[in-house]
């Protein structure tokens, strides 16, 4: 098949710079005459699906030059690929046309940069690649050309000057690259956009051409009977690339867990109040700011985003504080002067209570994050040790302040004085027990009806780390929302 540039939208610069390597090939007995050394290979890096392969076709069609592919094959079969790359340098060499010599993938089976084999297979791969590519002749007709995604753990031995000499990073499209791309392929359909290309452009930020060219079809797949497609279908379809189809680094084992924790403590305070929220990949946190005062109010350590300002992050009329006192912890404790004691601050800093099914739906809240690594991960890490000691802090500070009734009341510093009876203490245990059950049960209902809205927030609050409440809320909406229970 015969490629042209115009098969490539957008990109630009990269054309250019592809045009410039084709007129150096193309020309090559001028440049031989006044004694420069052709480039004997070419690699273009970057991204998975941003179109390397074709620039590599593209190349070859506008030099004329005849493709050998290297087939990865099965690469733990170590004797059929070596035999396949010398062969194919074999067939260059004796070939009387202009010839590429074209492995696709090339990192896929080669040791890194640190020289950590994968194995043996590898070492000798890069061995073999080093020879051959050393004995290339400037003067012959053919041209050593790969791709790869990951080039920055190739061997720095092999990208050296003089084996690949020119190097073409091909990343994820930029702003007129997308409206290009976007216009390229939508142009190839029957179908009508009620957005333009240069807003639907705007946001696809990251979007890697694959991604783009799927969300097209994906919008005409789902186009309405006229071929119609919708502003909500494509910003539908735009969340869905961005949770799933996305190319994106890989998230540590810890991002991935530590999102799933707090997404499942947010499912349940959120469903328990809908005041201000950050949503986050930190500790201390059940990511909903009234819950966290709550929980700070026993325990001292808890709540990361304390200091936050909120409202500036905060575009709609349901954002701020909404009337509740996560911002009343400004006492000072060491402050034991009576005569100097200030009433007015006294009023200001106690400006709001908590109830006991405050902090019955803040524990429901901490459990959401340990039932939902049960529920989604199918197991529990260490992460959930901290949220599950807050439980008692939350329990004692409780019982000391009689929200649980006289008869349950303990704090440590009258047991200090005069012990319980061991009868009062296990009554104690018990409650804590039953409570710590209940809520428990109450959560885990929550999360299994929002099992699914979690495995799809999880990458999103991987690849963006913070979400405030106006951007959260629109995400729930496109998702469907927070399944609440009957």
């Amino acid at each position: 098949m015969n490629y042209k540039l115009t098969d490539i939208a957008g990109y630009s610069q990269e054309k250019e710079e592809l045009k410039r390597i084709c007129e150096i090939i193309n020309n090559r007995d001028m440049y031989l005459a006044r004694g420069a050394k052709l480039p004997k290979g070419i690699i273009f890096y970057g991204e998975t699906g941003t179109g390397k392969t074709l620039f590599a076709k593209v190349m070859a069609s506008l030099c004329n030059l005849e493709m050998i592919n290297i087939d990865l094959g099965n690469p733990g079969d170590k004797s059929s690929l070596l035999k396949r790359i010398k062969k194919a340098f074999d067939s260059a060499r004796k070939s009387n046309k202009p010839t590429m010599i074209f492995f696709d993938e090339m990192d896929k089976v080669l040791p890194n940069v640190s020289e950590e084999y994968y194995s043996d297979h590898s070492k000798a791969i890069l061995a073999q690649l080093l020879t051959l590519i050393d004995g290339m002749n400037s003067n012959k007709n053919f041209i050593f050309v790969a791709t790869c995604n990951n080039y920055e753990n190739l061997p720095s031995t092999l990208v050296r000057p003089g084996r690949i000499d020119k190097k073409i990073h091909i990343g994820n499209p930029d702003y007129p690259s997308r409206v290009e791309i976007l216009r390229f392929y939508a142009g190839k359909t029957s179908c009508a956009f009620e957005m333009t290309m240069e807003e639907l452009a705007k946001l696809c930020n990251g979007f890697s051409c694959a991604a783009l060219e799927t969300l097209v079809n994906e919008c005409v797949l789902q186009s309405d009977e006229n071929g119609f497609i919708s502003e909500k279908l494509i910003k539908e379809r735009i969340l869905e690339s961005k949770s799933e189809d996305l190319p994106r680094k890989m998230p540590t084992q810890a991002d991935m867990v530590n999102a799933c924790r707090n997404i499942g403590c947010f499912i349940v305070a959120r469903s328990l109040n809908s005041g201000d929220y950050l949503l986050r990949l930190g500790n201390d946190t059940v990511c909903n700011l009234y819950f966290n005062a709550a929980i700070s109010r026993y325990d001292d350590d808890f709540d990361d985003e304390d200091g936050i300002d909120f409202n500036i992050h905060s575009d709609d009329e349901t954002s701020g504080n909404g009337g509740i006192g996560f911002r009343d912890r400004n006492y000072d404790d060491d402050d034991d002067d009576d005569d100097e004691y200030d009433y007015d601050d006294e009023e200001e800093d106690f400006n709001f209570y908590y109830t006991k099914s405050d902090y019955l739906n803040a524990i429901c809240a901490i459990m959401g994050g340990y039932i939902a690594e049960e529920v989604v991960l199918k197991k529990l890490y260490n992460n959930t040790y901290y949220l599950l000691t807050t439980v008692d802090c939350i329990l004692l500070g409780m019982s000391r302040d009689g929200l649980m009734g006289l008869e349950l009341r303990y704090t440590s510093g009258r047991n200090d004085d005069i012990e319980y009876t061991r009868e009062k203490l296990n009554k104690v245990n018990d409650e804590f027990d039953k409570i710590i059950d209940d809520c428990y049960k109450r959560a885990k209902q929550i999360i299994e009806a929002n099992a699914e809205l979690i495995r799809k927030l999880m990458p999103i609050l991987v690849d963006k780390g913070n979400i405030f409440k106006p951007e959260c809320e629109k995400i729930l909406n496109q998702l469907g929302g927070i399944k609440t229970l009957s």
